[in-house]
């Protein structure tokens, strides 16, 4: 994968959003609002037999459709733009191409730097995804293909007519490319014995070979490696049965976590560790750290608060149990259960993993290093962890978006919210961490209206702990508002003579030693 990086997402007409809506991602992307807001993709109701694609079930295209529109002919359904930066090996394209003449690209592409094409580039693209229901049955009805990079923003549609495609470039139609759609990633073919050197459409093709054709395979990788890790748990059992091949993903429940560590226990991970906070500052690691799997997994415990080691236990002919300390994962609780996924997920998405140096690295050297960003989306990482666990959860958070993961984490917590506005307040005025709190944390705030419409608001953080632009309603503000209905309560009740001092009502014990408020 070429450098890519997923850097926006436009929805239109899907499920709670009527009018186009865009979300900007950063490094590090914290979506909050209050429940059924329209945050997440809900789990899919019993009476839904199939699942439509991918991790969205629906029994038909109608079912996501904002309004849930009746069945009736054709029906127009959701619009999907996602909008990626990635690194192009120009001069490959190029030889695919059959080095094409530049002056003639140039003037038939309407590209004036392809006549003085570099090596290779960073390419911003977008896909644009436009769906429709045709008496019941769903299909892609266009798709557009957007070069951002380029003054102009030349750009591909394809649109199916009649159970095959159409293509045009630039708004011109280009009927001797033959077209293939995979899913909803378009592909190009030519035939030169049709299509002679200096046709406008053999320009067209080379185009896209530059433009497009690696952007489109990165877009492709990116998706089919995002790591996504959902709000509930499988129970564990009590013992395991040992996988032949070791799992590539952790699981969307965190199912294969097991298995994960048992066969790669030993193998090196890469990871920065969580960041280095007091009281009253707080700070990068300077190193990334390379350590066996299972070493790697209890050092981020540890950095979280978690005392207890987890160890892989083999039992003879059997299988293998985990235990933390002397209990088995069965015996110690919802919490560890949910946080032992998170942390081998965070741990996994090194773009190094199992592969580099084996010894502690520079920050810049390791990012050097790494050819890819691995992306992650979290539901709710929060859940069933003690409030220490919570904030500190924030430490580790940053440490991954610093080490080239991208994250979108939606969560209901508090703490680990307040616990980055704290970062940032502490973070040294000018500090490296300050500047990369402020430029890569984005705060989305996710509201519905009365008619069930969802929209977006997108904030960050300021240097003093604030959130810019809103405050997400009905969140931040509840443990302020109960503590000072506690403060005032408190003096209403004590007697004047012996009035005993009451606790300010600024001050919150999360049972977190370096808790304040920022």
């Amino acid at each position: 994968m070429a450098n890519t990086q997923i850097l926006a997402l436009t929805v239109e007409r899907f499920k709670s959003y009527e009018k186009a809506t865009r979300i900007d991602l950063k490094p590090l992307t914290v979506v909050l609002g209050r429940n059924s807001g329209g945050k997440s993709t809900p789990d899919p109701r019993s009476e839904v037999p199939i699942k439509l694609e991918g991790l969205v079930e629906a029994f038909n295209l109608r079912e996501l459709t904002w309004g849930w529109p009746p069945a009736n002919g054709r029906v127009p359904g959701p619009i999907v733009e996602i909008e990626w930066t990635s690194d192009v090996d120009i001069a490959q394209a190029r030889h695919v191409g059959r080095n094409p003449d530049p002056e003639n690209l140039a003037k038939h592409a309407h590209v004036e730097w392809f006549r003085d094409l570099p090596p290779r580039a960073n390419l911003r693209s977008a896909l644009r995804i436009e769906t429709a229901e045709h008496q019941g049955v769903t299909r892609i009805e266009r798709l557009t293909v957007t070069a951002k990079c380029v003054n102009g923003e030349p750009s591909f549609v394809l649109t199916q007519e009649g159970g095959s495609w159409k293509l045009s470039y630039r708004g011109d139609l280009a009927g001797r490319l033959a077209v293939e759609v995979d899913h909803f990633i378009p592909y190009l073919r030519i035939d030169r014995s049709d299509v002679g050197p200096r046709s406008r459409e053999r320009a067209w093709f080379n185009a896209w070979l530059i433009l497009f054709a690696q952007p489109l395979e990165s877009l492709k990788r990116a998706l089919t490696d995002l790591q996504y890790l959902g709000s509930t748990r499988v129970p564990p059992p009590s013992l395991f049965r040992p996988v032949t091949v070791a799992p590539q993903e952790i699981g969307v429940s965190g199912e294969f976590a097991a298995q994960l560590l048992h066969r790669r226990e030993r193998d090196v991970v890469h990871y920065l560790p969580a960041l280095v906070v007091t009281e009253a500052s707080a700070s990068i690691p300077e190193n990334v750290l390379a350590l066996p799997l299972v070493d790697a997994v209890n050092s981020v415990l540890a950095d979280l608060s978690i005392g207890s080691p987890v160890k892989v236990e083999v039992v003879q002919e059997i299988g293998f149990r985990l235990l933390f300390g002397n209990a088995s994962l069965t015996h110690v609780g919802r919490g560890l259960t949910y946080l032992l996924p998170l942390v081998e997920l965070g741990l996994f998405a090194d773009p190094l993993r199992f592969s580099g140096s084996a010894a502690e690295t520079p920050l810049a050297d390791y990012l050097a290093a790494c050819e890819s960003h691995s992306h992650i989306a979290l539901e709710e990482p929060e859940a069933h962890l003690h409030p220490k666990v919570q904030s500190r959860l924030a430490h580790w958070l940053v440490s991954l978006a610093l080490s080239r993961r991208r994250l979108i984490v939606e969560t209901h917590s508090d703490h680990l919210v307040r616990r980055l506005r704290g970062l940032a307040a502490r973070a040294g005025v000018g500090s490296p961490l300050e500047k990369w709190l402020l430029e890569n944390v984005a705060v989305i705030e996710v509201e519905q209206d009365a008619q069930g419409r969802s929209t977006v608001r997108t904030g960050g953080l300021t240097a003093e702990g604030g959130i810019t632009e809103s405050w997400p309603a009905d969140f931040m503000d509840e443990a302020s508002a109960e503590d000072s209905a506690i403060f005032y309560a408190g003096l209403a009740k004590a007697p004047v003579e012996s009035q005993a001092p009451v606790a300010s009502p600024f001050i919150h014990d999360e049972g977190d030693e370096d808790e304040v408020e920022p």
